[in-house]
């Protein structure tokens, strides 16, 4: 992507820092702890911009703009994840798509995700980040071994108020930073949030090193990814009947259990770790990953689904050379991921 110049709007005055409180991504900001974020918003045309410019003294490493624009060199040929939302809800269908990845600089660790939701973006200035539409997710570096300690929950609201918490002792608790580690982020969204027609945002944000008491930069780390939607007016009303917090981890992958939070979804520094999922294609029918997927993670149960056209039946499915089909219970195969896997499906026609 080649960034946009974008036409900043300042806010000043009482009067005027008031009227922001009205909608997200302008000026100071608070969470239902009563803690301040500060931002301001950027729009070009159908694209809005919000970026927190208060209440962060940290420098950003050189060739990194946080701005929600993915087009820093070392986004190019980056491994992402790539993820399906499909829920069942209401007699509905919700779906969308999650793409992640991380950066490991000198001296901060990016986050960067693209969501697309079924449902439009909502924001509240009097309810908590994780009621309102919100990329969350729990987050450790890689040489953390138990959920009492070292484990956290970070937020960003497709209005872009930021939030991290930690685990205490199996208890999480908001983290009060000072201004030289506070972390740097970035919205873009498309389509106005303030009029229900934002259904795509981008999340971008810069966590220092030193915010977690280190100076290195970590050979892993753990994200475990929730994609929250929501409808809830301005104080926060149905929020109970009609929000939706899909995990990715939960809903699709077997390790999402953060007991020992280096399970799931696991990123290094050239981003996601997965193995490679190849499904040939076949005449008289088709195989594919239960979600979609082109990718499986180790120790993760993977299903795939085998749908032989009208007039033909499986004859063989050879995984990785080996013919497993008197395996498949009612269309289905199922194994633990422990490596890259090749699918290869025969199909023969009924006699």
């Amino acid at each position: 992507m080649n960034k946009i110049v974008k036409s900043i709007s300042v806010v000043l005055g009482a009067a005027a820092l008031a009227a922001c409180f009205a909608f997200a991504g302008c000026g100071q900001q608070g969470d239902a702890d009563g803690d301040p974020y500060y931002t301001y918003r950027i729009t070009d045309k159908t694209e809005e911009y919000a970026v927190n410019t208060t209440g962060s003294s940290v420098v950003v490493d050189p060739g990194i703009v946080i701005d929600g624009v993915f087009d820093e060199s070392f986004y190019t040929g980056r491994s992402w994840l790539k993820a399906n939302k499909i829920l069942e809800q209401s007699g509905q269908t919700e779906t969308g798509t999650l793409e992640m990845t991380t950066y490991f600089s000198e001296t901060g660790i990016v986050v960067a995700a693209h969501i697309v939701d079924s449902r439009a973006a909502v924001y509240s200035s009097s309810v908590a980040t994780g009621n309102q539409t919100c990329f969350n997710g729990y987050f450790a570096f890689g040489d953390t071994t138990t959920s009492g300690d070292d484990v956290y929950e970070i937020e960003n609201t497709a209005a872009n108020v930021f939030k991290i918490s930690e685990f205490v002792s199996g208890n999480l608790q908001v983290m009060h930073t000072a201004e030289n580690v506070t972390p740097v982020h970035a919205v873009k969204r498309v389509g106005d949030i303030t009029k229900g027609e934002c259904y795509e945002y981008y999340v971008e944000y810069f966590m220092p090193y030193a915010l977690f008491g280190r100076s290195e930069r970590p050979d892993t780390v753990y994200f475990n990814p929730t994609m929250i939607s929501a409808t809830l007016d301005e104080y926060g009303s149905a929020i109970a009947d009609l929000r939706t917090w899909y995990n990715f981890g939960g809903e699709q992958s077997s390790l999402n259990g953060w007991g020992k939070p280096n399970c799931g979804y696991v990123f290094d520094r050239n981003g996601f770790i997965s193995n490679e999922l190849t499904i040939e294609e076949a005449e008289g029918g088709a195989v594919t990953e239960e979600w979609g997927y082109d990718w499986t993670i180790t120790g993760d149960m993977v299903n795939l689904n085998i749908v032989p056209d009208e007039g033909w039946r499986l004859a063989h499915l050879y995984v990785n050379g080996e013919d497993v089909a008197e395996e498949v219970v009612e269309n289905v195969y199922s194994f633990v991921s422990a490596g890259n896997v090749t699918v290869k499906p025969v199909f023969e026609k009924n006699a």
